[in-house]
């Protein structure tokens, strides 16, 4: 039996991950660590409805991880050595998948302390409790990437890193700083360098949740227009539950010390995402767009190459449409249970 810890759980990407492998491993055992305590309710961002932020919902198949006795969830803090390295003997994982991160528009001291201190802690803390080399999956962004050379598209492994961006540099200092505690405590690391994720549950801070989350909003009468920037740029854009398979295929394949991308391959721009989004949703040609003034895009173009991860066998199962499809059944659900909720406290039988 295989036990896996994953840090940073209780994220979008973390939680996906735990229902992927409960599902594809029945003889596992899972323990998720965060710094928040457990909440089997709602992710830890929220949404907008209509003029009301409000914890974002679980899917009923990320909800359902609750009842499996397989997966158990231990509040801890990467910075604590001590507590660290005992919740580390205590659990003895096989296989550590390193989720834990900043987000993107975070202070860039948290940025640092979170995404590069975090990650020395964390392989630190594995070297101390000597546990017989346990494989650790770092996930990192192709965001490391950075503005792309020219006739370097679709970027490889071996593309050259110009980040422009706080976050993507603290991303490439957590993989440099990986590898070199790696090297010298012999600790089997391999990392995932993941592309733009979508899926169900995803917040407006992102494209794809911001244009779906908009056009619910349209077929729950609380807007009539979808405001969105830049339509030029591209970007590559992989399902969450595919990234979620990827990073479980390099837990059992990826060589040791090596980089793999974690993309679908496919270029796509903004126009393209919204148009799939107003074809999915019923509403095109009945929905104004307004085009929000905005400066041009430091990096106009950007996608990967997952040629490397193909050849461990990995496939993607969600086209993006479908993936599409599945957020904006995410956000329709979200609005259905807001509206009831709102009648339950409007009806004579609530007063």
């Amino acid at each position: 039996m295989t036990t896996y810890l994953i840090t940073g759980a209780q994220g979008f990407l973390g939680r996906y991950l735990v229902a992927h492998l409960l599902e594809h491993e029945p003889d596992c055992r899972i323990v998720g660590l965060g710094r928040s305590p457990r909440n089997d309710e709602s992710f830890t961002h929220q949404i907008l409805l209509g003029q009301q932020n409000t914890p974002a919902p679980l899917t009923d198949a990320l909800r359902a991880v609750a009842g499996d006795e397989r997966y158990s969830y231990v509040q801890a803090d990467l910075s604590q050595m001590a507590q660290m390295v005992g919740t580390l003997r205590d659990v003895r994982p096989g296989v550590i998948f390193h989720l834990a991160s900043a987000l993107r528009d975070d202070p860039v001291d948290i940025l640092f302390q979170t995404n590069v201190v975090g990650s020395v802690r964390l392989l630190e803390a594995v070297a101390a409790a000597q546990l017989g080399d346990p494989k650790v999956v770092l996930a990192s962004s192709g965001g490391v990437y950075g503005i792309p050379l020219p006739d370097s598209l679709p970027l490889d492994e071996q593309a050259v890193c110009r980040p422009n961006d706080y976050y993507s540099i603290s991303k490439l200092s957590s993989e440099q700083a990986t590898a070199l505690i790696a090297k010298h405590s012999r600790i089997p690391t391999v990392t995932g360098r993941i592309f733009n994720v979508v899926g169900p549950g995803q917040d407006e801070r992102h494209v794809c949740g911001r244009i779906i989350s908009q056009l619910a909003a349209i077929g729950s009468g609380a807007t009539s227009a979808v405001r969105i920037g830049a339509l030029e740029t591209t970007r590559d854009f992989i399902d969450v539950r595919d990234v979620a398979a990827a990073l479980a295929c390099l837990s059992r394949h990826g060589a040791k010390g090596e980089t793999y991308n974690v993309a679908s391959g496919q270029e796509t721009s903004i126009q393209q995402v919204l148009d799939l989004s107003l074809d999915v949703a019923d509403l095109a040609d009945r929905v104004e767009v307004h085009h929000l003034p905005g400066r041009p895009a430091d990096i106009p173009r950007h996608f990967g190459s997952n040629e490397r991860l193909g050849q461990l066998g990995f496939e993607l199962q969600y086209s993006l449409r479908q993936s599409l499809a599945d957020i904006l059944g995410y956000y329709r659900g979200c609005w259905a249970q807001a509206e009831e909720q709102a009648a339950a406290k409007t009806s004579p039988e609530s007063s």
